[in-house]
């Protein structure tokens, strides 16, 4: 069987195939690795804390973040820390988002925000917004984040130097 098209919008062809990660917002991020390990067997890399410039419902923030991946190929546990006073890296109940890496972020971000899923969250760097990802919430209340293949490479290259990619 074929795989999608890539020339097809990112809209028409979005597959659970292609999940990149599940991402979970949690409190104590070096806990939570702790207990996915533990209880999973999941080896789970934390990163260092990074400053990321985001627009949310258009307004610009900057927010220390910090975020984990689980070892191995996609697809990824992604453990985000919380930022209190967010509202998108608030801790709720079960999955936060699920996340697809594309080519194109403005194309595939426009495509979903014209198939009804419209951008919550997006980033910025050096004033071009979108830039890195894009967070869309569609009419079920689901979030499904859109990750640049650049940063989605650059993760991998942190994987990879950790020791922990697969």
């Amino acid at each position: 069987m074929a795989g999608p098209d890539r020339n097809e919008p990112f809209a028409r062809r979005c597959s659970l195939a292609e999940l990149h990660h599940v991402g979970v917002v949690v409190p104590d991020i070096e806990r939570a690795a702790a207990d996915v390990e533990r209880i999973y067997g999941l080896s789970v890399t934390v990163f260092d804390e990074t400053r990321f410039i985001c627009r949310i419902r258009g307004v610009e923030h900057a927010v220390v973040q910090r975020i984990g991946l689980s070892a191995g190929p996609p697809p990824h546990l992604e453990l985000i820390r919380e930022v209190p006073g967010s509202e998108i890296w608030t801790p709720t109940p079960g999955i936060h988002h699920l996340g697809f890496v594309v080519d194109d972020l403005a194309t595939a971000a426009r495509e979903l925000e014209l198939a009804g899923a419209p951008v919550w969250m997006s980033g910025v760097k050096k004033g071009v917004c979108p830039a890195g990802a894009t967070y869309h919430r569609d009419p079920l209340g689901q979030v499904f984040e859109l990750l640049d293949s650049a940063l989605a490479a650059n993760l991998a290259g942190q994987l990879d130097r950790s020791g922990h990619v697969g």
